[in-house]
């Protein structure tokens, strides 16, 4: 379970990214993180992995994730929108990677570069952004992490890859595993996701399933819902 309570951050001392943002996440959804450009969206991914360190109380499964032990790092896998490319073939990255996270499974990873039509002979530096997205959501779905985050995963993506993508993490959901995705594109995702977060700079706007949502707002149009929750035209 993911517990946040008065969880604030800023990269200076005059501008929170994030402040008093409380949550509480139970284990087994697939979460979709919505929010107006600049909220903090990927800044909590991050402070949840570990990666930033924020003000306030936070824990995955009651580990801190600031601490960073070895036990905590290999429940958690992110997948920033951004990610550090390697002079090597995604084999090669895999072959690495598989011996930091116990769960790692070469049956997923295969599946998932097959899926995707990955080439595994070709440095990850000469793939285009949509090959290089793949390769590496492929890694870390492979990772077999109880906790997932990732950040815009389909961007650069095309259509059938952005299809393969759902159908690939929806096989992998389950009542022990956690993924939180933040998006701009909810249509690629409102199909996958059973649960919404719409965070504010100050605060958490939505947090509910997408059954309490339909019947709160009366539609099935997540765009719509972002737009009478933000107050604003959708940029989602």
């Amino acid at each position: 379970m993911v517990q946040i309570k008065n969880l604030s951050y800023s990269y200076n001392a005059c501008i929170n990214v994030l402040e008093n943002i409380t949550l509480t996440l139970p284990e087994g959804h697939i979460y979709g993180l919505l929010g107006r450009n600049g909220v903090g969206k990927s800044t909590l991914l991050k402070l949840l992995s570990g990666a930033l360190l924020g003000k306030g109380s936070y824990t995955i499964d009651g580990y801190d994730p600031r601490k960073r032990t070895a036990e905590m790092q290999q429940k958690i896998r992110l997948v920033p929108e951004n990610e550090a490319i390697f002079q090597c073939t995604i084999t090669q990255l895999a072959k690495v990677t598989s011996s930091l996270y116990p769960t790692f499974s070469q049956n997923i990873f295969n599946k998932a570069i097959h899926e995707f039509q990955v080439p595994t002979d070709l440095m990850l530096t000469r793939m285009s952004l949509g090959q290089q997205k793949k390769a590496l959501i492929s890694l870390s779905l492979a990772c077999g992490t109880p906790y997932l985050f990732m950040d815009e995963p389909t961007n650069g993506m095309d259509i059938p890859s952005k299809s393969i993508f759902r159908k690939l993490v929806a096989s992998m959901a389950d009542e022990k595993k956690t993924l939180i995705i933040s998006t701009h594109q909810v249509d690629d995702l409102e199909s996958l996701i059973d649960h919404v977060i719409i965070l504010a700079p100050n605060g958490v706007l939505l947090n509910a399933s997408l059954e309490e949502i339909y019947e709160k707002y009366g539609t099935e149009d997540l765009k719509e819902v972002f737009m009478q929750v933000t107050g604003t035209a959708s940029n989602i």
